[in-house]
């Protein structure tokens, strides 16, 4: 992966006809001596070099198992994890989230670690596919391979999972009718449905801290290029299983529904008198 780092301008020098070559010689003795009693400077010297790499000899991502497939990153309300980007350096791959707005502290989690820093970034409220570190370091988006993403515009497809294809909703007199959000997968071949599924994350809290409120619309997503992906909604990030949209780990704020199971709850709350359709839909689906 490629740094940007400041170079050390060279100093010039008038060289004339008859102590040119005498300086040149005694600037390769300097730096002979200097590579020979330092031969970590080589290194420091790579650093700085543009990065060679190309797909012939880069493995692809292994990314770690650790268990955990739930980050909480952003309030979901006026931060929220928007961009997202693979950076490889040195031999490792990190899978980075970013919040960036107009206004405020642009911030980085390195998913896998969990680790979050502030960070500068080229477009606040835009899309970034880089950034700055607090210690002057760039981290760039890898150019080895592609690791589609999918930005925050309705719809959307990561491999063959189409994300936000539909949408279902309790009837209108019902009192706060939830719409819900149906992400399906086809086939490769566009020929059939495979699932279709709503996702559901918690959205909204009570004094205690338990969940009262739960939300389906995927904002962004991004594919791990090992079956699995990062998707993106409200203050959390999961990382799901293509084949299914199940966690890869422990996620306790995220479900995953399937559209007949929504579908009938729906048809039983309709023309029953429930006031509250969002607490019936709760407790249909066990989500406390």
């Amino acid at each position: 992966m490629k740094l940007d780092h400041a170079r050390t301008p060279s100093s010039k020098q008038s060289v004339d006809q008859t102590g040119g070559i005498e300086t040149m010689r005694v600037q390769h003795v300097a730096m002979a001596a200097v590579l020979a009693v330092a031969p970590e400077v080589v290194a420091s010297m790579q650093d700085h070099l543009p990065n060679p790499e190309t797909k012939a000899h880069v493995q692809a991502p292994v990314w770690p198992t650790n268990g955990i497939a739930e980050r909480e990153f952003g309030d979901g309300k006026k931060t929220w994890p928007e961009n997202m980007f693979v950076e490889h350096s040195r031999g490792r791959w990190i899978a980075w989230v970013l919040v960036s707005p107009e206004r405020g502290q642009a911030k980085a989690l390195d998913f896998f670690s969990g680790e979050v820093q502030d960070v500068k970034v080229k477009k606040p409220g835009g899309y970034n596919d880089s950034f700055v570190d607090e210690k002057g370091a760039t981290h760039v988006s890898n150019s080895v391979f592609d690791f589609h993403y999918k930005d925050p515009r309705p719809g959307g497809a990561i491999g063959d999972v189409q994300i936000n294809e539909d949408s279902l909703q309790f009837d209108e007199l019902i009192l706060y009718a939830p719409i819900l959000d149906v992400s399906q997968r086809v086939s490769p071949d566009d020929d059939m449905v495979i699932w279709r599924k709503v996702p559901l994350y918690c959205d909204s809290f009570s004094s205690g801290g338990s969940c009262i409120g739960w939300a389906s619309l995927i904002g962004t997503a991004m594919d791990l290029r090992d079956g699995t992906m990062l998707i993106a909604g409200g203050k959390y990030v999961f990382r799901v299983r293509q084949d299914d949209l199940a966690p890869v780990g422990r996620a306790p704020h995220f479900h995953v529904v399937d559209e007949a199971d929504v579908q009938r709850v729906i048809d039983k709350a309709e023309g029953s008198g429930i006031k509250d359709a969002h607490e019936f839909l709760i407790e249909q689906l066990h989500l406390r």
